[in-house]
């Protein structure tokens, strides 16, 4: 399967090597999604609110605007539900692979087509479904960098009413293996935690919530859930990824900084540049996590990003799919407030 090159000058712009150019890019702007070959490509949209929030991801997808031919896959619903599995019903936990699998056939998404995901914010919950697609094994995928609101913004058509049905089901495989190592569960952070981050075995968790909810300061959106944090976590809000609006802009949109200013985000948040090498020369493991897993994603992409551009070399990284929601809401786990 071929993908029209990505011109050396597109990749020098957002700070990617030319060595990344044979590779499926793991972010593209609106400009690279139209010049892909529209017979082997799907967009998916994965949006996805907060739960305080009034927006309905849904609705405004089959309202549209959307993407021409986007198709819906919803997080919430391709998700772990087995209540002997998820006994808490958390939200978008990560499904059994056959269930990804029964959702891809039902879009259908064929193995080795070339999926691009995007959300309504501009990078919100996409690199959480790219993620998923990953953590099963697909490989041709991509985020749209800036999502519908860039799309809208630079001029591209979209598609209002009516969505087209699927024609036909695919017969898309099982994955045979999924990458288990990519997740932690409540027992590997609890037991992780209990050990200094000094500790040449421990985890570095790196908390992506705004620092007022990890401090304790401010509410949880989730009603009644304690804010804090996870003993020996870091605060490192996923906004610190992004570049903000632009004023100019006539609908705003978030979009991933520079693959240099990522770098110097994980540079700050481990330390300083001697410790961020210090982590990938020795491999320590760095765990994502957030409110419910869905903004972890944006740091666990900003790494996937550099390692996309540095020939692989960059943090070794896991997800805490129940993440803060998870923790709190269970009455044994010991819940931190104030910056330390």
């Amino acid at each position: 399967m071929r993908f029209p090159a990505i011109t050396k000058m597109a990749l020098v712009r957002r700070g990617l090597h030319s060595s990344a150019i044979n590779r499926v890019p793991l972010l593209i702007t609106p400009k690279e999604y139209q010049d892909l070959p529209k017979r082997t490509t799907l967009p998916l949209d994965v949006s996805w609110h907060m739960p305080n929030s009034t927006r309905s991801a849904l609705a405004e997808f089959l309202s549209g605007p959307r993407l021409p031919n986007a198709k819906r896959f919803d997080l919430d619903e391709v998700a772990e539900l087995d209540l002997n599995e998820n006994p808490l019903s958390l939200t978008h936990m990560l499904p059994k692979p056959e269930r990804f699998a029964e959702e891809c056939r039902k879009l259908g998404i064929r193995n080795d087509d070339h999926i691009v995901l995007y959300d309504t914010i501009g990078i919100f919950s996409s690199p959480r479904a790219l993620y998923t697609f990953k953590v099963f094994g697909h490989e041709n995928v991509s985020v749209l960098d800036g999502g519908l609101p860039r799309w809208i913004e630079e001029g591209y058509e979209t598609e209002n009413g009516e969505v087209k049905p699927t024609l036909r089901e695919s017969q898309y495989k099982i994955p045979e293996s999924w990458k288990k190592d990519w997740v932690r569960s409540y027992e590997q952070i609890v037991s992780n935690s209990e050990l200094s981050n000094s500790d040449p075995i421990s985890e570095l968790i790196l908390d992506h919530r705004p620092l007022l909810r990890f401090t304790g300061e401010s509410e949880e959106p989730r009603q009644g859930l304690s804010s804090g944090h996870i003993p020996n976590s870091i605060s490192l809000p996923f906004s610190n990824y992004l570049n903000s609006p632009n004023d100019n802009d006539k609908i705003p949109y978030y979009s991933y900084k520079s693959i240099n200013e990522l770098k110097k985000v994980f540079e700050i948040a481990l330390g300083g540049k001697e410790e961020l090498n210090k982590f990938i020369l020795n491999q320590k493991g760095v765990i994502f996590s957030c409110g419910s897993g869905m903004t972890a994603a944006i740091g666990w992409l900003a790494n996937e990003l550099i390692k996309q551009n540095e020939g692989g070399k960059g943090l070794k990284t896991s997800l805490y799919d129940e993440s803060w929601t998870g923790y709190a809401l269970r009455k044994e786990s010991k819940i931190v407030k104030g910056k330390d």
